[in-house]
């Protein structure tokens, strides 16, 4: 049995000694993995490997070369997500220098959020540097629910209309807006 344990500590005592030369060897034969291991390219691969192909011919044959627009951008007026009844009115509100109802509402919001958080931020740097007292800093603070009221039906109103789920605003928090300055 002594003998048996003696016997494969050996062998992998001598497979681990030939490891860093087959790893070697392994490195620089590009075709050292067994066949069944090599990666066949699959169709996909094979027909995108072909339109390329094909592309790279006719551009070398300059069948692309008289296109109308050739060296000039690309045009993309339209948008590939609106429905064909909403493109035309987009398009016309586009035309006219106008926006949906939606977009300007959440610029009215990102606006009156900004103002916001500035005057909050300005009150802050007062309390840091102990220009209002506690008492002031609480009223001033009790002032900030009217704002944030409007701001958030705005807010509530805009999630209503906004055509697009990933577009929803969250509700103002004055505890959340106080933790960005603290």
């Amino acid at each position: 049995m002594m003998m048996s344990i003696d016997n494969k500590k050996k062998r992998w005592q001598k497979r681990l000694e030939e490891l860093p030369d087959k790893l070697t060897e392994y490195k620089n034969e590009p075709d050292a993995l067994p066949q069944q291991q090599k990666k066949k390219p699959s169709n996909e691969e094979k027909r995108q490997a072909l339109v390329e192909r094909l592309i790279q011919e006719a551009m070398d044959e300059g069948k692309f070369d008289n296109l109308p627009g050739k060296g000039k951008p690309l045009q993309f007026e339209e948008n590939p997500y609106t429905e064909p009844g909403q493109a035309w009115a987009y398009g016309l509100l586009k035309r006219n220098g106008l926006a949906p109802a939606w977009i300007e509402l959440d610029k009215e919001i990102r606006r009156d959020l900004e103002n916001v958080r500035t005057r909050l931020r300005n009150l802050w740097q007062q309390r840091q540097s102990n220009r209002i007292s506690e008492e002031a800093w609480q009223q001033s603070l009790d002032r900030f629910a009217k704002p944030i009221d409007d701001l958030n039906k705005k807010i509530d109103h805009f999630n209503l209309i906004v055509p697009v789920l990933s577009a929803h605003r969250s509700r103002v928090r004055l505890a959340n807006e106080l933790r960005r300055f603290q």
